[in-house]
């Protein structure tokens, strides 16, 4: 008897693994403003991580006053961007860059990207959603 509880909650464990997993992945609204209006950001790439679980773009902005800010873009899995053009030689660290996109609840230097353009205009895959 001893050994079919044992097995009994193995087999529950093993049922509720997938579950758990599956939880693991949030929506964009979670930590960016979505209702709130894009904002636009143009800077120097100053390191683009194409990997997962988010490809990662850090963007050297110079603001009206002269500061730089060091904004934090984040966008889809490689996975996604790949299907709309994207590779790890979209963008080079030195490029000039557009980023549209949500910025974070929390005011920080921090935003979903659903736009990005290149200097010469060159417009790099379109995200059809920021969950996407």
């Amino acid at each position: 008897m001893h050994t079919l509880k044992i097995l009994f909650r193995m087999a529950l464990l093993f049922c509720l693994l997938p579950a758990m997993q599956a939880n693991a992945h949030h929506s964009a609204a979670v930590f960016y403003n979505t209702d709130d209006e894009p904002i636009s950001i143009t800077g120097t790439v100053a390191k683009f991580n194409f990997r997962n679980p988010h490809a990662i773009v850090e963007l050297l902005v110079t603001t009206e006053s002269g500061e730089t800010q060091r904004w934090t873009c984040e966008t889809s899995a490689p996975s996604a961007l790949r299907r709309r053009g994207w590779s790890q030689e979209v963008m080079q660290e030195g490029d000039t860059m557009t980023l549209e996109g949500i910025r974070a609840r929390d005011g920080s230097l921090l935003m979903r990207i659903t736009r990005a353009v290149k200097a010469d205009g060159t417009i790099i895959g379109l995200s059809r959603s920021l969950d996407d």
